[in-house]
């Protein structure tokens, strides 16, 4: 049976390039009828906080992520850890290394001081029994490395294809740190082992780390998985998604009204041979292939995202949507209408003002300021609404023409504005007859009280 894992640091909010891992490997062992493993990677004792992982859990239920197995805390296995790394000690694959830290970090100085990378130099590797047993005897602390093969690195990357590794690519890593804490390989390969992981889906950015994790599970006599690495999202500039680039973490999206069913749609198909269009989650299963990734880095374009929001909007349940906003059950009429020009659900939400809030934003008063005093136009209109004669806009606009010395698209402009409090928004005509006339009474008589739509009513 198929089995992956997402395998998160709860040391940030989900990033949508880890987002667009954990979709992956969600569909991937969907397709497969495989189970997918949550591990939770919190060895990084000092960033790692549980706040980070309440709201990573929170976010892959928000999008609809449901997990198999976990979630897992690596800080819960130490033992697990400490019993491979005896094992590989005993058979002689790894060793304690008591080089001071100071020392190593001048070493690490220097190599790169001569523009070499650095690496281990195996001062501890070879030491003859006596002093390594003098030095035990001093009680001296130490680290356990991973005495690396002497044999090149093969795998065939299902989404990259071939990849070799000389012998001397690895240096001696390290395992257990002083503190008994693993290292990410370290770890990342027991787990791999220990949970049966058969395909692991991850960034290119982890590809320097599959060699040691190969060698590592060779080590303990097993069977590696399938890896598959998956090219990295880059901002429009192709430098590194980060948040100079806006919103990249998943609560950011959902701050700005981005729906679960959008993001997952726009990530289950970017930098994928498919034809972006709107797909369901059983769509993006069922043509989900890891062949179909490329290699090349892909743009993470809000601007896209935000058009299969807008279609992913117009298409949802207006139930879900009155849900989503907390609207009362009678606001139907109103979203089948606002979704038409809305992209996001803070858009709707904003466009719900012109039901509840007689005020007229800043870009509609400059426009009106324009024309000079429309004194006589507002308090005609105002008589006319009062009245109740005219209950269309169509009618409504009818009656002002000619009457104002304004050109049609002019007046338009000029009760668009008086009406809904903006100059965009939503056709004029399919949402007149829901503004309560109040509304805009009040929006005419703030209006007539200081020409900008932001005075009180006198």
């Amino acid at each position: 049976m198929v089995r992956v894992r997402f395998a998160p640091s709860p040391t940030g909010h989900l990033h949508v390039g880890n987002t667009r891992t954990a979709l992956m490997n969600y569909l991937f062992a969907r397709k497969e009828q495989g189970r997918l493993v949550v591990r939770l990677e919190d060895t990084d004792i000092e960033r790692s906080a549980a706040d980070y992982e309440i709201s990573i859990l929170s976010d892959l239920k928000w999008l609809g992520i449901a997990w198999d197995e976990g979630p897992v805390r690596q800080t819960g296995r130490l033992p697990i850890y400490h019993g491979y790394a005896k094992n590989l000690l005993e058979k002689g694959c790894a060793y304690k290394c008591y080089c001071p830290e100071e020392e190593l970090e001048k070493k690490r100085k220097e190599a790169l001081r001569r523009g070499e990378p650095p690496r281990y130099d195996g001062t501890c590797r070879d030491l003859p029994p006596a002093i390594r047993k003098q030095i035990e005897g001093e009680g001296k602390p130490f680290v356990v490395r991973f005495k690396a093969t002497d044999k090149p690195v093969h795998w065939v990357d299902n989404i990259c294809g071939d990849f070799h590794f000389p012998h001397h690519a690895v240096d001696d890593f390290i395992l257990l740190k002083q503190s008994g804490v693993p290292s990410y390989n370290f770890a990342a390969a027991v787990d791999d082992v220990e949970m049966g992981i058969t395909h692991v889906i991850r960034g290119a950015d982890h590809i320097p780390n599959t060699p040691k994790q190969i060698m590592l599970i060779e080590a303990f006599e097993k069977k590696p998985p399938q890896y598959a690495h998956h090219s990295l999202l880059l901002g429009n500039d192709r430098k590194p998604l980060s948040k100079r680039h806006g919103a990249t973490s998943v609560r950011d999206l959902r701050e700005m009204g981005i729906l679960a069913a959008a993001l997952v749609n726009y990530l289950g198909v970017l930098g994928r041979n498919i034809s972006q269009k709107t797909l369901s989650e059983d769509e993006l299963t069922a043509t989900f292939s890891l062949s179909s990734f490329s290699q090349s880095d892909t743009i993470f374009d809000i601007d896209k995202l935000i058009w299969f929001n807008k279609e992913h909007l117009r298409s949802a349940d207006p139930g879900e949507i009155i849900k989503m906003l907390g609207l009362q059950a009678d606001s139907k009429n109103k979203v089948l209408i606002l979704r038409e020009n809305a992209s996001t659900l803070n858009e709707m939400k904003e466009y719900l003002r012109i039901f509840e809030d007689a005020a007229v934003n800043n870009e509609g008063g400059e426009y009106l300021s324009q024309f000079g005093s429309l004194d006589g136009l507002a308090q005609e209109l105002k008589g006319l609404l009062a009245e109740g004669k005219l209950t269309a806009f169509d009618e409504l606009m009818k009656a002002m023409e000619g009457k104002t010395g304004l050109k049609r698209k002019d007046l338009f402009m000029v009760l668009r504005i008086l009406f809904t409090g903006r100059k965009s928004g939503p056709p004029l005509k399919d949402i007149f007859h829901l503004i309560p006339k109040d509304i805009i009474i009040e929006r005419i008589d703030r209006y007539l009280t200081d020409g900008s739509g932001k005075g009180r009513r006198g």
